[in-house]
């Protein structure tokens, strides 16, 4: 019994790139737009208060129960009621107030000018010892 074998030619595999083209395609074109969506920075606009508090407001605020306003001025020093603190007298005081207070809130207004850096720094110093219960004046 005699098999008949038919030799083929080698042929060359022939590979179409179009498919593998359309693949890298569309995943350079998802990280360039996932680059682009998170390179682009959000921010929220705050500004602070640009004129001195009136009257008014100042009477609104200390006739609030259970509050204590502390006055931050362009440099970052600290005041209550027009009268300085130095860091240590306001820790004291803020200690103080919230163990009188089990309600109460400590108010930090900064001046407009005062630095972000200086803010955050006082606002920090502040959180470690009253947590949640000091807040930011804003407008």
């Amino acid at each position: 019994m005699r098999f008949h074998y038919r030799h083929r030619r080698s042929q060359i595999p022939v590979v179409n790139l179009v498919p593998l083209m359309d693949v890298l395609m569309s995943v350079l074109t998802f990280f360039i737009i996932i680059s682009m969506t998170l390179s682009q920075q959000r921010s929220l606009e705050v500004q602070l208060r640009q004129n001195v508090r009136d009257q008014t407001q100042e009477m609104t605020l200390s006739d609030l129960k259970n509050q204590f306003v502390v006055n931050l001025d362009a440099k970052g020093q600290a005041s209550q009621k027009k009268e300085p603190l130095s860091s240590e007298e306001l820790q004291a005081k803020v200690r103080l107030f919230l163990q009188e207070h089990p309600q109460g809130t400590v108010f930090l207004q900064p001046d407009p000018q005062l630095s972000y850096e200086a803010l955050m720094q006082k606002l920090d110093q502040l959180r470690t010892i009253g947590g949640d219960r000091i807040s930011l004046i804003i407008e």
